[in-house]
């Protein structure tokens, strides 16, 4: 499109790409006439003839005038002289302005009639100044990726926060089951081993009693047949409770919590001869007390403990290979003591099932 000024018809070629979507106020490089045009209609009305410059003579023939302030041509650096310089001294600042929407005469459409240089120089260094720091701050953030989330990694840590206590234990307990590499991953080795022992304690509590309601609820129904059956008579004498449901939950979670100690021992020290460089003691113990969090899906009737159980070891596994940063094979050899430990015990537990 060729702009053409209504005052001296000084005209520019500007390319369509860079034309503006809207009007704007233009200025003429040559006569410093100011006027309103827009792609669709031109020329729309002019603003102000032009005034003279003090301190500032017109150029020769064929030559353009100095620019006003404000004036914007693409492609060109304007040399700025100060009057009060002297001439030996002129060597002014050179700059490259810029218009947002890009044009030959175009002046920025926000930008106020009789604003000054200063002004605009203070804004172009201070935008530059910002995406500087934007650019600086980039590589920390991807150095740190979990950086972001920190805060709100663990909730129980933080727990009761703004959401209170029963949020958080839903929320770290769904972390873990559906978010267990990030979870893990997160995890500080200077956490106090108290509240985490806490959260275990509350897992074998629950636990322990929803077994035991659904315990109750299979004895009841299976009674009537094990009057005729001495195998199933056997087997339910076998899960029958022994004691009232206080010295239950007291002594099952006794053996729970001792359990986690010498299991989450026998694993830190596996992880002292895989990896001695990244074994860690609270890490490794707090993986095996949020590990337990898929068994409450013990309150699912039948398959709801087997499949808490397997669940949590997935999640054990995941977690000391994100806790440690570990690879497959040191993080599956680190579980071979507890395997040793627990596999003469499963043994023993269905061989009296069977007899």
């Amino acid at each position: 499109m060729n702009i053409t000024c209504p005052q001296c018809g000084f005209s520019r070629e500007l390319p369509a790409d860079r034309l503006p979507a809207r009007a704007v106020i233009a200025t003429c490089p040559k006569c410093a006439c100011r006027f309103r045009f827009s792609p669709e209609d031109g020329v729309l009305e002019t603003l102000d003839a032009p005034a003279p410059r003090d301190g500032t003579t017109a150029g020769s023939a064929g030559q353009d005038d100095p620019l006003p302030p404000g004036a914007i041509v693409p492609g060109r650096q304007v040399r700025e002289e100060e009057p009060e310089r002297a001439a030996s001294e002129a060597e002014g600042k050179r700059r490259e302005p810029r218009s947002e929407d890009g044009g030959a005469f175009a002046d920025r459409p926000d930008a106020a009639p009789e604003q000054e240089e200063e002004e605009d120089i203070r804004r172009t260094a201070s935008r530059a100044y910002a995406r500087e720091a934007a650019r600086l701050r980039e590589p920390e953030r991807d150095a740190d990726p979990h950086a972001e989330h920190d805060y709100e990694a663990n909730p129980w840590e933080t727990a009761p926060g703004h959401d209170g206590w029963l949020a958080s234990f839903y929320q770290t307990v769904m972390r873990v089951m559906f978010a267990a590499p990030r979870f893990f991953g997160s995890l500080n080795p200077e956490a106090p081993q108290l509240r985490a022992l806490c959260f275990y304690l509350i897992i074998c509590v629950v636990q322990t009693v929803v077994e035991r309601f659904w315990g109750g609820i299979l004895l009841a129904i299976m009674a009537p047949s094990a009057a005729t059956d001495p195998q199933l008579e056997k087997m339910l004498a076998l899960l029958a409770p022994q004691s009232n449901l206080a010295m239950t939950l007291l002594l099952r979670t006794a053996m729970l919590v001792l359990q986690l100690y010498v299991f989450s021992g026998l694993t830190h020290l596996a992880y002292r001869f895989v990896a001695p460089d990244r074994a860690s003691f609270p890490l490794v113990f707090q993986v095996m007390v949020y590990s337990s969090a898929p068994a409450l899906l013990c309150v699912i009737p039948a398959l709801g403990s087997l499949a808490g159980m397997v669940w949590g070891l997935a999640c054990m596994a995941v977690g000391c290979r994100a806790a440690l940063r570990l690879n497959w094979p040191q993080t599956l050899l680190g579980f071979v003591p507890v395997c040793m430990v627990m596999g003469p015990m499963i043994l023993q537990l269905l061989y009296a099932v069977q007899s």
